[in-house]
């Protein structure tokens, strides 16, 4: 996001113009209206597009849309203040509010990022790469026209080397039949 908006209306706004836009809120926030099953989640993402088949409403508010869950609609309202952070998930561009981020979300968040830091200081240095031989390609083969007589004998090839192997089953006829 080149020239950022800095309000969270703004921001959203632009990225729903972009196409997706996962929101990124605490449900548990006073206002939040969302399923039962997700109202204690810190962390809740809802991915928003204006090409849903119900209007999504953004003010400076909140934003409010007929979202799906499990497949059941459900009426949505989200406090502006709820949310923390907005972003396109298939460029990873947008912006997040650490002042509006719940305290558990920034506690998981130091978690991470601690445990990053440990592991790059405890993993070796990566060995350098020597320079991967290169490939010739293999020469593929040509495609040259079949004859019968080149298909019998190789059929009569095949049975040649397998004379021990039992006829085929008759062919069976269909299971499905026209009904008028």
């Amino acid at each position: 996001m080149s020239d950022a908006p800095t309000s969270k209306e703004a921001v959203v706004l632009k990225l729903l113009a972009e196409g997706d836009t996962m929101l990124c809120l605490d449900a548990c926030h006073q206002g939040v209206r969302v399923p039962p099953q997700h109202a204690n989640n810190h962390a809740l993402r809802l991915i928003l597009n204006l090409n849903f088949p119900q209007p999504i409403e953004v003010t400076a508010q909140g934003v409010s849309a007929n979202l799906a869950f499990d497949g059941r609609r459900y009426t949505c309202y989200i406090p502006m203040e709820a949310v923390w952070a907005a972003f396109n998930p298939d460029t990873m561009q947008g912006m997040m509010w650490p002042d509006s981020m719940p305290a558990e979300v920034k506690a998981d968040l130091a978690l991470r990022q601690q445990q990053d830091a440990s592991q790059s200081r405890t993993a070796p240095p990566p060995a350098p790469r020597a320079a991967a031989p290169t490939k010739t390609p293999k020469p593929r083969g040509r495609l040259r026209p079949v004859t019968r007589a080149s298909k019998k004998t190789a059929d009569q090839d095949k049975t040649d080397k397998k004379d021990d192997r039992e006829p085929p089953p008759p062919r069976q006829r269909g299971h499905l039949r026209i009904v008028k």
